[in-house]
């Protein structure tokens, strides 16, 4: 039995306002080569297929191609669960058409815990494995709200409340364990000992460490887990494991591993295990220092192949961004790249010392002024942003100075 687990499509997601439609398709195509070759029998996917409650057209029909084409390939059967970014109600619109094709999605969960246990076969109906499926549990779905609760009480009794929804799928698995199939289980949150960098690892407001490894029985044979973005074991004793995303979400992420994780069983063993990382389309660069080292690297940047290479560039100048922005754009003009972020580092001597003297010259700016100041000191944003911004800006201007002169 051969098993992908994959999490975090985000698809839909803009990038700096970048739309990212290429990138995922890339990503989509590599995925169903990738069930192909490998012969994957069950696909699974651990929430956040899309990036928002509402996606853009396009989105959802990377989403449902995808699926289509997943129909023609040796995959026999796809789980896919509700993340906190999906819509649980638009996952599941089409769900009983879906399961037409085997495609078994769970978006919400209802009193009846049966319902989110899925049995996989073969072709002749024969018992291959069986997924808990657990989507993102909502505050909503497992806890109701008392008066007077502290943050510390509404926090315990979240985790208590998943902790039981876990035992509770548990004992609906219980008669598959004497059948010789891998029992898995899925989640889309924050466990204890995940590490997420520096990006904030809370799902739930008020828990930091939601459940840990112990809130998932030993009874389950894997637990497929999706939110957190790196590719990583939850408990080295156990097979509790991230997939990581499809595809680098955030300049913090340039430096994860993009990737899918491969499971083999016989019976209920794991016979393989690997991480298999994803071919990427675009690069994500970012560069921190002075203006020469910034010119230096961006003159020796190799972008050959894939699509644009896109730049985050702090630049520890006392020039203003617009005036350095320009020369840059030159050193890049016969390259496959764009700036996507060029900003001064935060928090510097030389930063706190300009905005005191923003502060005290204020009264010397006009409107305009003060605006491309607040830009300066405090976006990140790239300098085609910039032009777009003052624009919108004066045009909001106009019309406020017109209304006031009615």
């Amino acid at each position: 039995m051969k098993i992908l687990h994959t999490a975090d499509w985000h698809l839909g997601q803009k990038f700096h306002f970048k739309n990212r439609e290429k990138e995922h398709q890339f990503a989509l195509d590599w995925l169903l080569e990738t069930i192909q070759s490998l012969e994957i029998d069950l696909l699974i996917v651990a929430g956040d297929i899309f990036d928002m409650d509402n996606p853009p057209n396009y989105a959802r029909k990377l989403y449902y191609n995808f699926l289509q084409r997943l129909n023609t390939t040796c995959c026999q059967e796809v789980v896919i669960v509700a993340g906190n970014h999906d819509s649980a109600n638009m996952l599941e619109a089409p769900k009983d058409l879906l399961q037409l094709f085997r495609v078994h999605v769970v978006g919400h969960i209802t009193d009846n815990r049966s319902e989110q246990i899925i049995e996989i076969k073969d072709k002749e109906g024969n018992l291959k494995a069986v997924v808990g499926a657990v989507p993102y549990l909502r505050d909503r779905d497992i806890r109701h709200n008392v008066a007077g609760e502290t943050s510390e009480e509404r926090a315990s009794i979240l985790k208590r409340g998943i902790r039981q929804h876990y035992e509770e799928i548990e004992t609906e698995l219980a008669v598959y364990q004497d059948k010789n199939v891998p029992i898995i289980v899925t989640g889309h949150l924050f466990a204890a000992g995940g590490d997420r960098g520096d990006r904030i690892n809370r799902i739930h407001i008020g828990s930091l460490d939601v459940i840990d490894a112990s809130s998932f029985s030993e009874q389950f044979d894997y637990v497929a887990l999706g939110h957190l973005h790196r590719v990583q074991q939850i408990d080295k004793s156990r097979p509790i494991w991230y997939s990581g995303a499809l595809i680098p979400l955030d300049f913090s992420e340039l430096n994860y591993q993009q990737s899918v994780i491969l499971v083999e069983f016989e019976g209920k063993q794991i016979t393989n295990r690997k991480s298999i990382a994803v071919a990427l389309q675009r690069k994500l660069r970012h560069y921190k220092g002075d203006l020469e080292y910034i010119k230096a690297k961006l003159s020796n940047l190799d972008t050959a192949g894939g699509l644009p290479t896109w730049l985050k560039l702090e630049v520890e100048t006392d020039l203003s961004l617009t005036a350095i922005g320009s020369d840059l754009e030159e050193i890049l003009k016969d390259k496959s790249a764009e700036i996507i972020l060029l900003q001064k580092p935060r928090n510097t001597a030389a930063q706190q010392e300009a905005a005191e003297q923003l502060i005290v010259s204020l009264q010397d700016l006009d409107t305009l002024q003060v605006f491309e100041q607040c830009i300066e000191q405090t976006a990140s944003v790239s300098a085609e942003e910039v032009t777009e911004l003052k624009g919108s800006f004066k045009e909001l201007l106009n019309w406020m100075q017109e209304r006031d002169e009615e």
